[in-house]
Order: structure tokens, then C-alpha cells, then sequence
């Protein structure tokens, strides 16, 4: 082979490495955290708070199916750096499953339903959206929640902008919530 050949070769080695390496390091901490973990402790606004959660509205759980509670709020390791998070709690785990997923998905990711008369639940519409602008125009109907988790009896939809992010946020308050049990890792 000549030289250009293996600069070449080298040179896609290479980038080859680099995209395996940043995939690799973007999604281990969301590759951890189970979408749904059973747990038999039944979690309340209580056990956020002892964390720190910084509760900002409660909603009405009216037309949200099951759910005993709901709150929009912010948490951060960094009190400076706070993120928001949906939270909805229900009377056990298999009600969180069989009832929330439904809501839950409907709020979260790129295909998100956010829009006010278009929703299953409007509670919390409002606090989901996040805005891109351009040059020529603002789009106000995208999630700021990229996606949830189900912890026991509770719901905890995440800000992030994809849902690694959202799972990655998550991660960190059921770190902090659940110390014996690494969510984040």
C-alpha cells in the first residue's frame, strides 16, 4: 500500500474510534436506569423535598388516570443549576404501569402532545413547552422533556433535550433519592 492509502486508512481508523467513544460515553449513564423499576415503597412530595425538590406548582389530577398527586418543579445537585421535572404519583407501582405510561408518553420526546386542546390531560401543558427560535419564526409546541422514568409508585418526567439527557437528569435525583441504588450508573 502506498502512503496515501494508509493516511487514509488511518484517518477512518480513527474517526471510526472517536464515534464509537462519544457513543459510548453519552449513553452509559441512560443505559443504566431501567425506563420502569418496581419498587414497593410508596414515594411521596416528602421524600423529594428531603432532597431538596423545590416544588413550584400543583396540579389538578383530574382526567390524569389513578393518579393521587402531581407536581411541576425543580431539582439540581447544583442549586444554580436546577432542571424541571414533572412528577405524578399514583397508589402503587402496577397503577404508575398500567395508568401513567399513557400520559407519560404522550408528554415526552420529539412526537410529544403538548398543545392545549390536543392533550389528555391539559394540567402541566403549559410548563412542558419549550421554545426554538429561528431567524424567521418560533416553534412554542416542542417538550421540554425528552423523557420519564417509573420509580415504584412514581412518574418523573425529566427536562432534557433528547431522551438521553431527560434519563440522564432523571438518574441523578433517583441517585440522590435512592442512595443504596445507583440510578445513575
Amino acid at each position: 500500500m502506498n502512503k496515501r492509502t494508509l493516511f487514509i486508512l488511518a484517518l477512518l481508523l480513527l474517526m471510526l474510534s472517536l464515534a464509537i467513544s462519544c457513543r459510548s460515553s453519552s449513553e452509559t449513564a441512560s443505559q443504566g436506569l431501567a425506563k420502569i423499576t418496581p419498587s414497593e415503597t410508596i414515594y411521596t412530595l416528602d421524600d423529594l423535598k428531603a432532597i431538596a425538590f423545590k416544588k413550584d406548582k400543583t396540579f389538578d389530577v383530574e382526567g390524569l388516570t389513578a393518579a393521587t398527586h402531581a407536581y411541576y418543579g425543580f431539582w439540581g445537585l447544583d442549586p444554580y443549576d436546577r432542571k424541571e421535572f414533572e412528577v405524578r404519583f399514583y397508589e402503587s407501582h402496577a397503577d404508575a404501569v398500567e395508568f401513567g405510561v399513557v400520559f407519560a408518553d404522550e408528554r415526552t420526546g420529539p412526537d410529544a402532545v403538548i398543545k392545549t386542546g390536543e392533550t389528555m390531560w391539559e394540567e402541566g401543558s403549559k410548563e412542558a413547552r419549550s421554545c426554538a427560535r429561528t431567524s424567521s419564526n418560533s416553534n412554542c409546541h416542542l417538550s421540554k422533556y425528552g423523557d420519564y422514568v417509573i420509580y415504584g409508585n412514581m412518574i418523573l418526567i425529566c427536562q432534557g433535550r433528547d431522551s438521553g439527557t431527560s434519563l440522564d437528569e432523571c438518574g441523578e435525583l433517583l441517585s440522590s433519592l435512592v442512595p443504596e441504588t445507583d440510578a445513575s450508573e
